[in-house]
């Protein structure tokens, strides 16, 4: 924070005062006539809805001597079509962890196509405590119409100066025009962070002058604005909508200290050290007094004379049997942890501080690694600020960048296993001594799937199959067969999700618990309808289930990039009698296929055996998991491809008895 000498240094700065370009917005409740009358946007003619207008400002502003922010926005939005009616649905969040956070002069009306403006009155205004760090505002509009325009206003302010809010001109409408302005003192030096698709319209900086009693301080204001931005629609396999989708982020990189520059970054060391002494992190885990009876539980389940090597294993076993995950991904943590160990459910950040608390008591370099979950966005490496991480896991170091990755959310986790958000690229070591970065390379999911299986002649299917998965797929396995209770269910969800009339008898699991080994299960299966009668003629699908039986990527376009949780390695094999009398009219050709630089790999065959089986083959290896825009094309065919194969229908023939 800046001292009083710092802002009386400020009265004395003389200032150039330039006018800003031609505002392309409209002023509360002045609505033109084109607007109202718009019944179809000419750029999009599909949207159901366009935002005609987003403006806002973020500003630091000094008052009392001290720093304040204030986020205002005015939006305003254009009903085309009666499915965007949910549009009138509002909520806004704002901080509640923070005493000095105010929401205010929140303002909401809407246009009816003639031009007549309705109010929404105060009893359609609710506020939600939604979590204990975020408050909404949630407001209904009621009487919406095709043609309607929503129109509201309001503004947040707080004390926070390190992370601004950050400002989107990009969202799943199309965006006629968007603009926000950035001012703050001088003294206040941020970095910011612009992701946009094209050079913004009106991009401009001038200096101005703010007001503090009778204190007169100079600061730098920016505009920016950016127009007819298409909507950006979620597509599958993306990290969050916020990497790629048009925004600006700010992040307090110093603050001028009347003869010198406070560098607030300073290094990752001091970063890690304020870690280790925060009253919401480090002590939680330093202190043993704070975890005594998590201590005493664990180490009385420790035989004398344990190996070190196999503690990370036993306390992964036992805080995920003894404190169940909320859900909830967090970075700080507010409760002791033995009061987490009563209650018997925590936060990640709760549930993996009490690993590297146990951890560390019992001798081990064991440290917390700071996370950003994919749905928070990509971990930026070059930046220091601890705002980007919103989730914790446990690390056992055993050089500067390897170790054991440790999350005790799921009780069925290996190690080195971890929940699939928190793959994204990289974690932080929280160690003033060695604060690495560490990759984080996903475990590879895979599939074998193994038959000998009869046709008979009325389409059903009988025989012996099994299945083994390995990788997340056999955690996730786990979960379903406790969670279920009941086997059948779990294989008829995996294997025979299209044939609920499935049966299943003699079903043996392998390895059910030993989690760091792949679970494998044999069984008896009886599947009818498995193949159309037609004449003379069996039409046989014999690709039971398969890990991909669609293709996920439905545009022919994509601007942005994909990205895979895990590596894939998937095999179908199945061996199949037909009836007597049957045979296969045709036989296609062994198939291969590789994507670009080895990403990929997928092959097919299918063909009689020797003692007259029909035998397929069908191998699916997906190594590469982030792909731009440009091999997007590539891989849609490739998916395309796998999807092909897996619908394969097997043409038998009866064959006509000899006179």
């Amino acid at each position: 924070m800046a001292t009083q000498k710092n802002l009386l240094v400020l009265f004395f700065a003389f200032l150039t005062i330039s006018a800003f370009a031609q505002q392309k917005y409209e002023k509360w409740g002045e609505v033109s006539e084109e607007d109202l009358k718009m019944t179809v946007y000419p750029l999009d003619s599909s949207a159901s809805a366009v935002i005609l207008q987003d403006v806002g400002g973020i500003n630091v502003e000094i008052l009392n001597q001290n720093f304040q922010v204030v986020y205002k926005i005015h939006r305003r939005i254009k009903i085309l079509d009666a499915s965007a009616f949910d549009l009138g649905n509002l909520t806004f969040q704002y901080p509640s962890n923070q005493g000095s956070a105010k929401f205010l002069n929140l303002d909401v009306q809407m246009f009816l196509p003639t031009g007549k403006k309705q109010k929404v009155r105060s009893d359609n205004i609710y506020t939600e405590q939604i979590s204990p760090k975020w408050t909404a505002k949630k407001i209904f509009v009621p009487n919406l119409q095709k043609g309607c325009i929503i129109e509201f206003r309001y503004e947040i302010q707080f004390s926070n100066i390190e992370v601004l809010p950050s400002w989107y001109f990009q969202y799943d409408l199309p965006v006629r025009w968007s603009e926000v302005t950035i001012s703050h003192p001088y003294l206040l030096n941020y970095l910011s962070l612009t992701n946009i698709p094209r050079p913004f319209d009106v991009r401009e900086t001038k200096d101005d002058r703010g007001y503090d009693d009778v204190l007169i301080y100079k600061l730098v204001r920016t505009r920016l604005g950016i127009g007819n931005l298409p909507a950006f629609k979620e597509e599958p396999y993306m990290t969050t909508l916020d990497d790629y989708r048009a925004h600006i982020q700010f992040y307090l990189k110093s603050i001028f200290d009347y003869d010198a520059e406070e560098d607030q970054t300073k290094s990752w060391s001091d970063l890690a050290d304020k870690m280790e002494k925060n009253p919401y992190f480090g002590e939680k885990y330093k202190k043993e007094e704070k975890f005594n009876a998590l201590w005493d539980a664990f180490s009385s389940t420790l035989a004398p004379g344990t190996p070190k090597e196999v503690l990370p294993e036993l306390a992964l076993r036992f805080v995920s049997k003894h404190i169940k995950w909320n859900g909830r991904y967090s970075a700080v943590i507010y409760k002791d942890l033995d009061e987490i160990f009563q209650e018997k459910t925590g936060s990640t950040a709760e549930i993996n501080l009490a690993l590297v608390a146990l951890l560390q008591k019992a001798g081990l370099d064991a440290l917390p690694m700071l996370l950003s979950t994919r749905s928070n966005g990509a971990p930026v490496p070059a930046y220091l600020f601890l705002e980007q991480f919103n989730s914790v896991a446990a690390f056992v170091r055993e050089s500067d960048t390897t170790g054991i990755l440790l999350d005790a959310t799921d009780p069925y986790h290996a190690l080195n296993e971890m929940q699939p958000q928190h793959y994204n690229g990289a974690g932080w070591l929280v160690d003033p001594k060695k604060p690495n970065w560490v990759n984080i390379a996903p475990p590879e999911y895979g599939q074998i799937w193994y038959g000998n299986l009869r046709l008979e002649e009325n389409g059903d299917m009988e025989g012996k199959f099994s299945l083994a998965v390995s990788g997340p797929g056999a955690s996730m396995w786990r979960v379903q067969l406790d969670q279920e209770g009941d086997d059948q269910k779990v294989l008829k969800k995996y294997f025979a999700a299209n044939y609920p009339n499935a049966s299943f008898d003699s079903i043996a699991f392998s390895d059910r618990d030993s989690c760091n080994k792949r679970l494998a299960v044999n069984f008896r299966c009886r599947i009818p309808n498995t193949a159309a009668i037609v004449n003379s003629y069996l039409y046989c699908k014999p690709v039971l289930g398969f890990i991909v039986e669609a293709n996920p990527f439905k545009t022919l376009k994509r601007e942005f990039p994909v990205s895979f949780t895990y590596p894939l390695r998937a095999q179908y094999v199945l061996i199949l009698e037909t009836p007597p009398g049957y045979t296969i009219e045709d036989q296609s050709e062994p198939f291969q296929v590789s994507l670009q630089n080895g990403g990929g790999k997928l092959s097919f065959r299918c063909g009689r055996t020797p003692d007259g089986k029909v035998q397929l083959s069908l191998k699916v290896n997906l190594t590469q998991l982030e792909f731009t825009p440009e091999e997007y094309a590539s891989l849609r065919k490739f998916f395309e491809l796998i999807a092909e194969k897996t619908q394969t229908q097997l043409v038998l023939v009866k064959k006509q008895a000899e006179k």
